[in-house]
């Protein structure tokens, strides 16, 4: 697989664990993040896409250790 093509599925792994809630409140703030990184990937070089995912990823981090959740 491509570098290219492993970091676009790192992405959309990314946006699928951001949208995969319990079906609370928290559904709006990450649904917002994943639009973010969508849209970061599609207006940036694909080289960045990598990044992106990474992002979203570390967002969902933070929330879940403000959550108490590891």
């Amino acid at each position: 697989m491509s570098n290219e093509a492993a970091d676009l599925r790192a992405l959309l792994e990314a946006v699928f664990e951001a949208l995969d809630v319990d079906g609370d409140c928290r559904i709006v703030d990450r649904a917002l993040w994943a639009r973010i990184t969508v849209r970061g990937a599609l207006d940036e070089e694909p080289e960045y896409v990598g990044w992106n995912a990474r992002y979203l990823r570390r967002k969902i981090a933070e929330e879940a250790e403000r959550q108490g959740k590891k």
